[in-house]
């Protein structure tokens, strides 16, 4: 089964849920959290520790902090062999949950975050440059020089300062 009609069914199922909303979220944080995480994913790619082993501690993590399903349905990725390749199962997740809803998923990038105020305006922007809502997938990464850049789809707009630094590199080096 591919990571696509894998991910479409964790949706659906989450749809079914009374709790939707909320274990939309949490799944998304925890598939986020997990793919980012090197000592995880070292775990998950191992082939010398038993799946049960894997599962039970993931459980042990999350069983205090997340709902039920959320838990269950992580096990269940991780059961079936879908563990690494988490951050395009958070991807696909975080696509169909939002088109679920009319919207679609804008990725950005930035060196800070961005408090309430300043991401209504971002999705605001966004949704006049692309004409649809947006729910927006913060990256927070402090290496970033400064700017943002916001991809939608196949779209993006770069405004990144080191993608600006390398524009300027290759106009000097080209006289």
């Amino acid at each position: 089964m591919s990571v696509e009609t894998f991910s479409k069914g964790l949706v659906e199922i989450i749809a079914s849920s009374d709790d939707s909303e909320r274990v939309e979220n949490e799944i998304l944080q925890v598939f986020k959290s997990l793919s980012d995480s090197s000592e995880a994913l070292d775990v998950f790619r191992n082939f010398g520790i038993p799946v049960e082993k894997k599962i039970e501690a993931v459980q042990n993590l999350l069983s205090t902090r997340v709902l039920p399903l959320t838990v269950d349905l992580v096990t269940l990725t991780i059961s079936q062999g879908y563990a690494d390749n988490l951050n395009d199962i958070e991807s696909s997740v975080a696509n169909f949950i939002a088109n679920k809803r009319g919207a679609s998923v804008a990725k950005v990038l930035t060196a800070i975050e961005l408090d309430d105020k300043t991401q209504k305006a971002l999705q605001k922007a966004i949704k006049s440059k692309v004409g649809t809502d947006v729910e927006l997938s913060i990256d927070v990464d402090p290496s970033v020089i400064g700017g943002i850049s916001v991809s939608v789809g196949e779209r993006t707009f770069d405004g990144l300062l080191s993608s600006k630094f390398s524009e300027i590199k290759t106009v000097l080096e080209g006289r």
